[in-house]
């Protein structure tokens, strides 16, 4: 009893810090720092991540502030991945874990999907990362640099896994209407990163960055065949 009291007292605490630190925060990335092991109990992370959109790495909390829009391409590429091979498990935001720090993908495919356990309690039971693993985010510096920081880690400690990152241009104007007739093509191999977004970054097997505008009627197909129409995206900017 005594223990779950604790236990609850320092979730309770722990849930007063992050909102706190959320006050006026709409979207973006949010750090959170905490005491060497005060985040080691696994119990106390699942109830985090239940309540949180969150990724703990090390001793820090990092919350993403999404937003509508974010969420809404979120939800459209599962859907379009599902679509397509409904025989992979796809998720969007299923928490998952590499060398002890616990992620959230804002889309995954795995070939083989989790057990029962680990899709219900995914740090307890140590949910392994998706097969495909995408990335959303805005084109600033802070958005930019936690995404790519981030899969540059899970490079260099996982194998096997296709990651792509795709931006969302920060302006609130909305993106040109579609053409009324074109055919769909795949989208043309830029020779560096585009300045403005919304552009998308697709990792080849030895982990060179290969950059797409993105843009009406275009598409390209990952190496495990799963196709990401831009319109998908482009419908929801």
């Amino acid at each position: 009893m005594n223990s779950s009291i604790s236990m609850q007292s320092k979730f309770d605490k722990i849930c007063a810090k992050i909102e706190q630190k959320l006050k006026g925060k709409d979207s973006g990335i949010v750090e959170i720092n905490f005491p060497t092991g005060e985040l080691s109990n696994l119990k106390l992370c699942e109830n985090i991540h239940n309540t949180f959109n969150t990724e703990i790495i090390g001793d820090n909390l990092f919350i993403k502030c999404n937003g509508g829009e974010k969420e809404r391409v979120h939800v459209k590429l599962f859907v379009s991945f599902e679509n397509q091979n409904q025989y992979w498990w796809t998720s969007n935001n299923t928490v998952c874990t590499v060398r002890g720090n616990q992620y959230r993908p804002d889309v995954g495919v795995w070939f083989r999907s989790p057990t029962r356990p680990q899709r219900r309690m995914p740090i307890t039971y140590a949910c392994p990362p998706p097969n495909v693993w995408i990335e959303v985010f805005y084109n600033n510096d802070n958005d930019r640099s936690y995404a790519f920081n981030k899969i540059n880690f899970l490079q260099q400690n996982t194998t096997g896994i296709e990651f792509v990152a795709i931006s969302l241009s920060s302006e609130l104007s909305p993106f040109r209407p579609k053409p009324e007739t074109e055919m769909m093509v795949h989208a043309t191999i830029q020779s560096t990163r585009p300045t403005k977004a919304p552009y998308v970054c697709h990792w080849n097997l030895n982990h060179n960055e290969i950059w797409y505008k993105i843009d009406w009627n275009q598409f390209i197909t990952l190496r495990c065949n799963l196709i990401i129409s831009f319109d998908t995206i482009l419908k929801e900017l």
